[in-house]
């Protein structure tokens, strides 16, 4: 069988039951971010989707660290 689409094909053939972490869209303090959850209230950075260059020299901003939401 032949399978065309536009999607991975490691998208496509994965298992929707196996689910990876939660991954959310936020704004914190006026900060629009990408963040992994953890429970608890709190998120892990990913990136920054904030267009104010001063929060990407914020050390509090920088991905990995944490935030409580």
């Amino acid at each position: 069988m032949i399978y065309y689409s536009v999607i991975p094909m490691e998208a496509a053939l994965t298992d929707p039951s196996e689910q990876g972490p939660e991954i959310r869209e936020v704004d914190v303090g006026g900060v629009s971010m990408v963040v992994e959850m953890e429970g608890g209230g709190q998120g892990r950075i990913l990136r920054l989707l904030s267009t104010d260059p001063g929060h990407y020299l914020d050390p509090r901003y920088q991905p990995g660290s944490r935030v409580r939401l």
